[in-house]
């Protein structure tokens, strides 16, 4: 079994668990416990042309989330799942290795329930669009529910809207990006509608607050390569700002990765992967319109990975 520094006591993964998971996902699962992708007419209609809309705001936020510190994980292309754990100096300790068997993941990504700023788990996605939820150690998998292929984006920003738990951003193929809340149980809420117009971005990515409001943010790059900045409000149903334009020359990137803080300093930042398999970090600055330093180079042979979160 592999030790992982990054979860909390007594959840580790292992490989006869991991190779559950991947086998549970190539197949089907019984006991389906809510929240596979509703349905929604709007869904299937061309995004709004121009910057992403959003539906009216509404609710007030209530800051208090740690901000989130977690360990990178990454699947190689022969199914091996390994875990890079921060140094708290902008780089990461030497890998270790997590478990085998994740041939069958199509996407992942880890969410802070408690918000305490350490990792509770993971959603699994197989190519089979089935979605399920690994807390660690000898927890057992859960089903969440099928239909998940209809997203080509997903990922846990954190707490959008100030209430308890962690939230999921999903993006559908028509471009219209969604929000689910995290249930106590592991399950997820109803759909709500973010806007339309997400098609026209690459990638999506961000965990934490990025300009030192305590709100989580998001970046987003567009097909010209420039990258632009989601400052988080706090609303449940718009929950970002207007877009500000960070910089142009991120073509260069063909992944954008977001665990949280990586030197250490209380503030979240961005990570990315250049077409030569070179990681680099973007430090968050906390700046309200440019939130990051300029970049610091992690290292080389990150192309190895298919996936990582």
């Amino acid at each position: 079994m592999a030790h992982l520094p990054g979860r909390k006591r007594g959840r580790i993964l292992s490989r006869a668990v991991t190779a559950a998971i991947a086998a549970a996902l190539i197949g089907t699962a019984a006991g389906t416990a809510s929240a596979a992708p509703a349905t929604d007419p709007t869904a299937a209609k061309a995004a709004e042309s121009g910057a992403p809309q959003a539906a009216p705001r509404a609710t007030a936020y209530s800051a208090g989330a740690a901000t989130p510190s977690f360990a990178l994980q990454a699947v190689d292309d022969i199914g091996f799942l390994w875990e890079y754990t921060p140094n708290g100096r902008g780089n990461f300790d030497d890998r270790w290795f997590s478990g085998t068997g994740w041939t069958g993941v199509s996407a992942a990504f880890q969410v802070d329930k408690d918000q305490d700023g350490v990792a509770d788990g993971q959603y699994i996605r197989g190519f089979n669009g089935e979605l399920l939820f690994y807390a660690g150690g000898d927890e057992p998998k859960q089903t969440i529910g099928p239909g998940w292929n209809t997203y080509d984006r997903i990922f846990s920003p954190g707490d959008l809207g100030g209430a308890d738990g962690a939230d999921v951003l999903a993006r559908d193929k028509s471009g219209v990006l969604w929000r689910y809340k995290v249930r106590s149980d592991n399950t997820l809420t109803d759909r709500v509608r973010v806007g339309g117009g997400w098609d026209q971005f690459t990638d999506i990515a961000g965990l934490g607050d990025l300009n030192g409001d305590g709100k989580p943010d998001i970046v987003a790059k567009d097909r010209q390569g420039v990258l632009w900045f989601y400052k988080g409000n706090g609303s449940t149903k718009d929950p970002f700002d207007n877009r500000v334009k960070v910089g142009q020359g991120w073509n260069t990137y063909n992944t954008l990765i977001a665990t949280g803080d990586v030197d250490g300093d209380g503030q979240s930042d961005m990570l990315a992967r250049d077409r030569d398999g070179v990681m680099w970090l973007y430090k968050g600055n906390g700046n309200q319109r440019d939130p990051f330093e300029n970049r610091t180079r992690i290292g080389g042979g990150w192309d190895q990975y298919r996936l990582m979160f």
